[in-house]
């Protein structure tokens, strides 16, 4: 699949984009999961860190064009991504409908139910990386 805005992209710089972006939000999850595992008590940037998985989950999948994978350049990214691209956008798109519900719960201040959405949020984010990511070897 080509995206013509990133037709001029080289494929490394790609690469570096999505691992920048996916590397800020996981940032987002450990903040907030030391404030959910109540490590940390002030809850007052939650509804911040939410709205940022949000935003940024949205269209990350054509941050994926082919020539992106493993063969081309240096990515934790699974081949499966390419050979089985619906279900990752699938897989995306859950994790924002997970994301907006966080988001929401955030906004109205309620925390036993951020804490459950996070976890939810949590989950999207691991079957993604178990089916389409390579496990970190550190």
């Amino acid at each position: 699949m080509a995206i013509p805005a990133l037709a001029a992209d080289q494929a490394s710089d790609i690469v570096k984009y999505r691992q920048s972006v996916m590397k800020a939000m996981a940032a987002h999850m450990t903040a907030m999961s030391l404030v959910v595992k109540k490590q940390v008590s002030d809850r007052s940037q939650l509804a911040a860190h939410a709205a940022a998985i949000r935003d940024l989950s949205g269209g990350l999948p054509k941050f994926f064009p082919r020539g992106t994978g493993s063969d081309k350049t240096k990515t934790a990214a699974k081949n499966e991504i390419w050979q089985h691209f619906p279900e990752f956008e699938a897989d995306f798109a859950k994790l924002q409908r997970e994301g907006n519900s966080l988001a929401e719960a955030a906004k109205r201040g309620d925390a036993k139910a951020f804490d459950a959405q996070f976890e939810n949020v949590a989950n999207a984010c691991a079957a993604c990386h178990r089916t389409f990511r390579v496990k970190d070897s550190d």
